[in-house]
């Protein structure tokens, strides 16, 4: 793979690939805390939550096309799977 200037770089799959879903699941959890998920917040929270997932799928996307490259990329995969699953189950008993 070539950069701008024509350099070959090598893709690499690090903490910041998973740090926008990351992100993106702050207002989720802060929804979950600090409201009763009414109507409206549950539906901006599902669609926080999918834009979340969205953004995990691209980001293994990236894994799989280019390879794990250092194990601190992992550092971050680990909460964003753990944040995924405990607001997605959050999410579907807050119903």
């Amino acid at each position: 793979m070539e950069n701008g200037q024509g350099q070959d770089v090598e893709p690499k799959v690090t903490e910041g690939t998973w740090g926008m879903p990351l992100i993106v699941l702050i207002p989720v959890a802060l929804m979950r805390i600090f409201t009763d998920l009414s109507t409206p917040w549950l539906v901006m929270a599902w669609m926080l939550w999918g834009l979340a997932a969205l953004l995990t799928v691209v980001g293994w996307v990236q894994v799989v096309r280019y390879g794990p490259r250092q194990a601190r990329g992992w550092s971050a995969c680990v909460p964003l799977h753990c944040a995924l699953a405990w607001l997605g189950a959050q999410l579907v008993l807050a119903e």
